[in-house]
Formats: structure tokens, C-alpha cells, sequence
């Protein structure tokens, strides 16, 4: 016990540095990118928990190994990629034992489960053990996960299970589980291959979030949209933050409509893009939340290129939610020329923004080749791949898997340049 406590403290002291550079390196500024509402409250409130358990090999202390993150297509050397400040495991692990927890129960020799619908079987025993970190008795039993499209189960072994004390851990954030008689970790990449749970559980979906046709990558963009805009239309998070693209980008959208200046009621500039209120007295209502939305609209106006596209209120209240598509009382179902509306926004307008475009020696992606960038670099220094047992190393600039020399003149090559669209 003393031993997991010390290891926890460790923990929360590198949670403690991470969230440290995360703001000094204007994360704060991003936060709301790519996360909903409920993950804003999720960020208030995350405190480290003496459940999560550290794990070795885990360059960015976010509680999943270097070997796992490359398995699951995740970033081994960012431990917030969504950048909301939770470390990527434990962001990853709770939603896993939410769905355990939900699946439907079969029971032999009861009917038989829905054909293509994943579910679990019980092994429960007569015992109990003891949770080593909070006290709590659970039974010593577990859970057989199945899904039966794909054939897979888990654990693989038909005579195994995942013990309860394993989804305990990760209601509170940990893959990794300590028990008086089941201690261990949980395979998390076949845990998610059966669960069919991928990277868009990180984010905060919702049913505004309405799906469009012709959407080969499934991110709420079209493929044409994509295609007209440089959009990867065969990458749905081509930025890497675990959130699809046609969420997060309405989400930018949204906010910089809200914080344009309104003509007649707020200085505008010579050049400066802004919006002209067209708010009407009446009211329509969301067909998924039925929230009263003003039927008027916004037009917003970009002088210096001489254009202009009206958004109506409905559609920003989609936005907010990640749609760029929406569904009224009265404007009824529609989507927002996506092109023509980034074109009058120029989008992107701020640092962080989808589409944004970073120096390859820009290793923070705060825009500007920094000492921050060195900070970054120096802490893999002549370090290599077969060090950290992953395909790349952040810092490896040239790409020969070791960060030297060469990556260091090609950083100070490029010394205070900047991609931000502000600049």
C-alpha cells in the first residue's frame, strides 16, 4: 500500500509539471478547441486519483505505456492531445467501464443475446476482495466481454475474465488494478477492439451532431467539402486531438462568430471582419434539445475580401455543439455552405485552429519556433527510437529516429518564425 502511495505521489508530481507547461505554452488558450461543455466541467474538476496507477514506459505520464499509444494510434509523446489537461488515459479508460457497465447481461440458458449487439457474461463468486488503494469490497469475479460481429471477445482466453476490480480501476481512470487477489492490467487494445470504442469517445458527442452523406472518414464533413477547403477527406482528426474534424471546426466557428463585433454596437476596424444582426422578435426551437433559439440571423462580412454569408441563429446554436448542420422549428433542416463560410472567415484565424500550419521545428505547436521548441528538444537529446520503443521520437526533426545535432540546426534555422495566423 505504501509502496502504490509513494508511486501515486510521483504521479501526481508529474501531473503537476505537465499541467505547468501545458498553460505556459498557451494550452490554456486551446482548451476550448475541441472539447464540449461537458468536458469544460470534466476539466474544473478532474483532481489525480489515487487509483491510477503509474505504468511504466509512459514518456508523457499519461497512464498509457509508449507501446500502447503507438498500438491504438494514439501520440506517445503528448499526454493531452485534446488538450483539455486530463491525461489521455485516464480520459480513455472511464469511458470503457461506462459501456461495461451498460452492456446487456446474458445468462445461459436464458434467449439468446441480439445477434450483432456486443454483450457481457458474469463470473461471479462467492468471495470478495479488497480494493488496495480505497478499501472498497468487491466481488472476486468478473466479466466476459463478446462481441459478436467481429467474433473477438475478452479476454481471449474462454476460460478467463476481466476481473471486477479491473473496471473499479477504471471507473477511476486506471487500465492498470490492484486487488487482495486480482492485480494486474488491462490489454487496452483489445479491450477496444471489442468494445469497438475508438478515439471519438473522447470527445463530448451528442445528438446535434447530425451525420452527412458522402463522408468517407466519418467526421460530419463531406468529402467535397474537404476536397474545396484542403481538408484530409480520408482523415477524420488530421490534427491529431482526438476529436473528428467537422466537429472541431464548427466548434472554432461558433466561437469566432460569438466573439465578432456587431456593426452599430461594437468598434470595427478598416479591415476587420465582422457581423451585421438580423435578430428577429420570434422565436423557433431545436428539433433535438427544443431550446429556444432567436429564427433571425447573423451576416457576417469580411470587407477586405468583399464578402458576406448569412448564419442563421440555429445554425450557431448547432455549431456550438459541433454540426454544421442543423434542424429547426421553423428553418427546418439545412447545413452552412462550409466552404463559403471559411472563406469569409478566414479560417483559420488563430493558433491552434484547424488547418493550422506548424514549422517542422515547432515541437509545443504554440506557432513560434521558441525556446520552448529547445526545452522540448533537449529533453530527448540523443535519444533514439529503440530508447522509448516507438516508431518516432519527439524532436526528431530530420526524421532519422535520434534527435541530434541535425534536428537542433534545423530549429535554429528557423528561430523565431511564426505560422500564426494572427501574426
Amino acid at each position: 500500500m505504501r509502496k502504490l502511495k509513494r508511486a501515486h505521489q510521483r504521479h501526481v508530481r508529474e501531473r503537476k509539471k505537465f499541467k505547468k507547461r501545458a498553460v505556459a505554452a498557451g494550452t490554456a488558450a486551446a482548451i476550448t478547441l475541441g472539447s464540449g461543455v461537458c468536458l469544460h466541467k470534466a476539466l474544473a474538476a478532474y483532481i489525480p486519483d489515487l487509483h491510477e496507477l503509474v505504468v511504466s514506459q509512459d514518456v508523457d505520464a499519461d497512464l498509457l505505456a509508449n507501446a500502447e499509444e503507438v498500438e491504438i494510434g494514439y501520440h506517445a509523446f503528448k499526454g493531452d492531445q485534446n488538450r483539455n489537461e486530463i491525461p489521455d488515459g485516464v480520459e480513455l479508460a472511464k469511458p470503457c467501464a461506462a459501456i461495461i457497465n451498460q452492456l446487456p447481461v446474458w445468462e445461459y440458458p436464458y434467449e439468446d443475446p441480439e445477434p450483432n449487439e456486443v454483450y457481457k457474461t458474469r463470473v461471479t463468486t462467492l468471495g470478495q476482495e479488497l480494493c488496495d488503494i480505497c478499501g472498497a469490497a468487491i466481488n472476486m469475479g468478473g466479466v466476459r466481454i463478446v462481441n459478436p460481429t467481429s467474433g473477438l471477445s475478452y479476454p481471449n482466453d474462454p476460460y478467463d475474465f476481466l476481473p471486477y476490480m479491473a473496471v473499479h480501476y477504471m471507473e477511476h481512470g486506471s487500465f492498470s488494478f490492484s486487488g487482495t487477489t486480482n492485480s494486474g492490467r488491462a490489454d487496452v487494445m483489445q479491450l477496444l477492439t471489442v468494445l469497438e470504442l475508438q478515439y471519438q469517445y473522447l470527445y463530448d458527442p451528442n445528438e446535434h451532431q447530425l451525420s452527412v452523406g458522402n463522408d468517407s472518414d466519418g467526421d460530419l464533413l463531406t468529402d467535397s467539402e474537404e476536397a474545396a477547403t484542403g481538408y484530409d477527406p480520408n482523415s477524420a482528426d488530421q490534427d491529431n486531438d482526438l476529436v473528428p474534424d467537422g466537429i472541431e471546426l464548427a466548434k472554432q466557428c461558433a466561437e469566432v462568430i460569438e466573439g465578432l463585433p456587431v456593426e452599430g454596437v461594437d468598434p470595427v476596424g478598416d479591415d476587420e471582419v465582422y457581423k451585421e444582426s438580423f435578430l428577429a422578435g420570434d422565436l423557433e426551437y431545436c428539433d433535438i434539445c427544443e431550446d429556444a433559439v432567436n429564427m433571425g440571423f447573423w451576416r457576417v462580412k469580411n470587407p477586405q475580401l468583399g464578402l458576406s454569408i448569412d448564419v442563421h441563429e440555429i445554425a450557431c446554436h448547432y455549431m456550438v455543439h459541433g454540426s454544421f448542420s442543423y434542424a429547426g422549428s421553423v428553418h427546418h433542416s439545412g447545413r452552412i455552405d462550409v466552404e463559403a463560410f471559411l472563406e469569409v472567415l478566414e479560417m483559420p484565424r488563430r493558433c491552434g485552429d484547424l488547418g493550422t500550419t506548424y514549422l517542422s521545428g515547432d515541437l509545443d505547436e504554440n506557432c513560434l519556433m521558441d525556446m520552448s521548441d529547445i526545452r522540448e528538444l533537449t529533453k530527448r537529446w540523443l535519444k533514439d527510437c529503440n530508447y522509448f520503443g516507438t516508431p518516432y521520437v519527439l524532436g526528431d526533426i530530420s526524421g532519422d529516429c535520434d534527435v541530434n545535432l541535425i534536428d537542433f540546426a534545423t530549429l535554429a534555422g528557423d528561430w523565431q518564425e511564426s505560422t500564426d495566423p494572427n501574426r
